[in-house]
This record gives structure tokens, sequence and C-alpha cells, in this order.
């Protein structure tokens, strides 16, 4: 997180005078956060209402990275009806909240540290800069979308041209294909008219030819016939 170096992330810690006897606020100050812990879960069993145990717990649970625990306890502190006591459990649920990221509801409660303690230099310090991390947040999102866009739109013109390109590919391959076929039309001879005139004149005339051959055969055949019938003289028959 690009502002955490400059984030106030310490809690705050109240003194807790009814619990003198007991030197759970001293282990957390030696670092034993986890005997600290122990200590208060104690306090605890005997008074599960006292703000003050569950802020201490809370604030020992914070250092141990135990974030989500931290956060109940110091949910548990909030009804605390001294101002100073409820602000700084407001102040420590934001920084619980930031360190999750949740920049959102971490800005609210510092607002609400703020709205009890307006002195309170560490919550307004953090309440800035995280509206900081919000905005250019937004800013990154609007980016990132800005982008998508025309991504997309850079795909559909991509899109737009390969489908164009197919269709001069296929207009290209079709006019060359009309152009081989009147290259191929060209080739084959085309016939003279005059000359297509006489071979038709001549065919009219073989075919006359051939018919008067045929009745020529036909008149020879009758002729043969008459001599036959007078002479008595029987041909075979043709197959």
């Amino acid at each position: 997180m690009r502002f955490m170096k400059y984030l106030i992330l310490g809690l705050l810690l109240i003194t807790i005078p009814a619990l003198s006897e007991d030197d759970a606020r001293k282990s957390y100050e030696k670092g034993q956060f986890e005997d600290a812990i122990r200590k208060y879960e104690r306090i605890l069993t005997k008074h599960p209402d006292w703000e003050e145990a569950h802020f201490g717990k809370g604030a020992a649970l914070y250092k141990t990275d135990q974030i989500d625990d931290a956060l109940r306890e110091f949910e548990l502190a909030i009804p605390s009806k001294n101002p100073t006591r409820k602000s700084a459990a407001l102040y420590n649920m934001g920084n619980a909240l930031l360190k999750s990221n949740r920049l959102e509801e971490s800005l609210k409660f510092y607002k609400r540290a703020l709205e009890l303690n307006s002195q309170d230099y560490d919550a307004k310090h953090n309440f800035e800069l995280v509206r900081q991390m919000m905005q250019q947040q937004q800013q990154q999102q609007d980016q990132s979308s800005k982008q998508d866009q025309q991504d997309q739109q850079k795909d559909k013109q991509q899109n737009r041209d390969e489908k164009q390109d197919r269709q001069d590919q296929q207009k290209d391959e079709q006019q060359n294909q009309d152009e081989k076929q009147d290259q191929q039309d060209q080739k084959q001879p085309q016939q003279d008219p005059r000359q297509e005139r006489r071979e038709q004149q001549k065919s009219q005339e073989e075919a006359a030819q051939v018919l008067d051959a045929l009745k020529d055969n036909e008149k020879k055949m009758m002729q043969e016939r008459i001599k036959t019938k007078y002479s008595g003289i029987k041909k075979e028959k043709d197959w």
C-alpha cells in the first residue's frame, strides 16, 4: 500500500485503574502480547462487560496480526461512555480496518473518532491519507476501465479489418477466376459466319445426294421385281 509508511498505525492504549493489580498492561508494554492476551481473557471471564479489557485485548491481538479478532474486541469497547476511550476505540477500529485494506470502512471510523475528539492528530492524519488513497484507487480504476474500453474497441476494429480482408481476398479470387475464364474464352477459335453457312449448305447438298441415291436404288429394285415376276424366278430374301 503506497501510503502505508506515512500512516500512523500505532494503537492507543488506555489505562485501566480498576485493574491495576493485574499486570496485563505491563505485559503489553513489554511486547509480550500473547501473555497480555491471556491476562485480559482472565479479566474478561470475571468482568465480561468491561470495555477497557476488550480494548486492551484488541490491542494485543492487533499486534499479533489477529486482525479479525482484534476488530471484534475493539467493537465491544466502543460502547464506553467515556468520550476519550470511545474515540480511541474508534481510531483503533480504523487502523485495524485499514490493515485489512478496507479503506472506505476505515475512513468512516476515523471520521467518527474525530467527531468525538477533533484534536486527535493521529486520526486526522490517517483520515486525510486514506482519502487520498481512495482517490488514487478511483483514478486507477477509471484508467483501467478506460483502457479496457480502448482494448475492446481495438479488438472490434481488428475483427472488422480481418473480415474485410477476407472479403477482399474472396473478391480478388473471384476476379482472378473471371479473368482466367475470359482468357480461355478468347483462346477458343470463333467460327466465321460465312464458313458456317458454307458447311450448312454442304450438309444440305450431301443430304440431297443421299436421298437421290436412295430413290435410284428403289427404282432398280422395282425393275428387278418386275423382271422376276415374269421370269418365274424367285430370289431369296435378304436378312
